[in-house]
């Protein structure tokens, strides 16, 4: 889950570091086998032991550890049940009627396809859908026609995005679906928590040479607990309170933007006049020396002793390829040749913290794109005008702005906790994880 730090561009430190332990469970596995002692009852908490053999099954040699977990649940404290148990589920497959037979096809049968399952949700609700077939173009398909809330699948390319139909619909061949037959048995909502929480076995058990895909049958045999109908509903209830504040929080932290409302009185210049817009230096990987500091214009880091290290807190400006865009970095950095980097003439006048909301806003990134690799003149970009009011008017507005990021980051760090909770609350029912 971590590795010592977050996923930002900067990978800062966090405190969760999962490595230790994992270098602590292989030390012990591999103790036990220099010095002949039983590895049978030896179980990691983050990894799992598997046969050689079954690793050499098909010649793959297929390192992925969650290929090797049976697809079930261990230790749960409820009745553990296939998705193929014909008593409780139905699991069908989706179809594409075909694309040049136009009777096929806008006839108002819904038909979903990856697109009406946002990559950001945690659980698709599906009232509507981008596309629809004709009754003519779902006989003539592999497409059927779902009972509203079935629990549909992607189970092709992108595997494990999840929804829940609350309208009759079909969905085309990247879908498997769980239909509901015994509603005193499970109710959608929890089905499709409980699957959440077995999308990595299905990305590992997935196959295929030009995309990756879960069959039908591999699919059936996915098992989950099942607790009763009102365990289920509790479960449900308090995930979704869970999700409607990471859904709030969510909306703060994608709406917000920092601006800077200029006052007609502040006197405008060119942005030329105040700051120059100098050229990154080139970085080849085998220069690179391994540190904290972060490199601008290709992902990596660098260390002390890299010339050309600029000090930060700097701005710097894509100049080729992500031409225009702007970015913000406290701690020294290296851009590199792909980038500007900020001078700012006369630091006494400008607010390097100001100039760089201002310069968010001038869209630079439209600036002389040009065919091919776009790219930015910094000559076009001296044109923009930004507003340079006193110092100390521009660090107050600053600072109104930093006090609103760390409401925003606040809500970043609220999604996280929540998201964690909806994570343990799933986890539970499996009574210590999948296998």
């Amino acid at each position: 889950e971590n590795d010592g730090f977050d996923l930002g561009a900067q990978r800062r430190e966090i405190a969760e570091n999962d490595l230790p332990t994992v270098k602590e469970e292989l030390g012990e596995y591999l103790r036990r086998l220099h010095t002949g002692e039983s590895v049978a009852d030896f179980a990691p908490t983050l990894g799992l032991v598997s046969k050689k053999e079954r690793v050499a099954e098909g010649g793959e040699y297929n390192l992925s550890g969650e290929r090797y977990r049976e697809s079930g649940a261990r230790q749960s404290d409820w009745p553990v049940v296939s998705l193929g148990e014909q008593e409780i589920f139905s699991v069908e497959s989706g179809g594409t009627p075909k694309s040049g037979v136009k009777e096929y096809w806008n006839g108002g049968v819904p038909w979903i396809t990856l697109v009406d399952l946002p990559a950001g949700d945690f659980i698709t609700e599906i009232t509507d859908t981008q596309r629809t077939i004709s009754e003519k173009g779902l006989r003539n398909s592999a497409a059927k026609l779902l009972p509203a809330n079935s629990v549909v699948v992607s189970s092709r390319a992108t595997i494990g995005r999840i929804g829940i139909n609350r309208i009759p619909l079909a969905t085309n061949q990247g879908f498997k679906n769980v239909v509901i037959k015994d509603i005193n048995r499970a109710i959608p909502e929890y089905v499709a928590l409980a699957l959440t929480k077995l999308v990595p076995t299905m990305q590992a058990q997935a196959s295929g040479s030009t995309y990756k895909e879960i069959i039908k049958s591999r699919f059936s045999e996915l098992r989950i607990p099942l607790p009763t109908l009102e365990v289920q509903r509790e479960i449900v209830a308090e995930i979704e309170g869970y999700q409607r504040v990471i859904e709030g929080a969510r909306a703060v932290v994608e709406n917000w933007q920092p601006h800077i409302a200029i006052d007609p009185g502040w006197p405008m210049v060119a942005l030329g006049e105040v700051i120059s817009l100098e050229y990154g230096k080139p970085l080849k990987a085998e220069n690179r020396i391994e540190g904290p500091y972060p490199v601008y214009g290709s992902n990596g880091t660098v260390g002390y002793h890299n010339e050309c290290l600029i000090e930060g807190p700097a701005i710097i400006v894509g100049r080729k390829g992500s031409a225009g865009a702007v970015n913000f970095c406290e701690t020294p950095c290296y851009p590199i040749d792909t980038t500007f980097f900020v001078r700012i003439r006369e630091r006494q006048q400008l607010d390097v913290r100001f100039c760089y909301y201002q310069m968010l806003e001038l869209e630079l990134d439209k600036v002389n794109v040009q065919s091919g690799v776009p790219g930015l003149n910094r000559n076009d970009a001296y044109l923009k005008t930004i507003a340079v009011p006193p110092l100390e008017t521009q660090q107050a507005l600053v600072a109104e702005i930093e006090a609103e990021r760390a409401l925003v980051d606040g809500n970043r760090a609220l999604i996280e906790r929540f998201e964690k909770k909806i994570r343990d609350a799933v986890g539970q029912v499996w009574g210590g994880g999948i296998d």
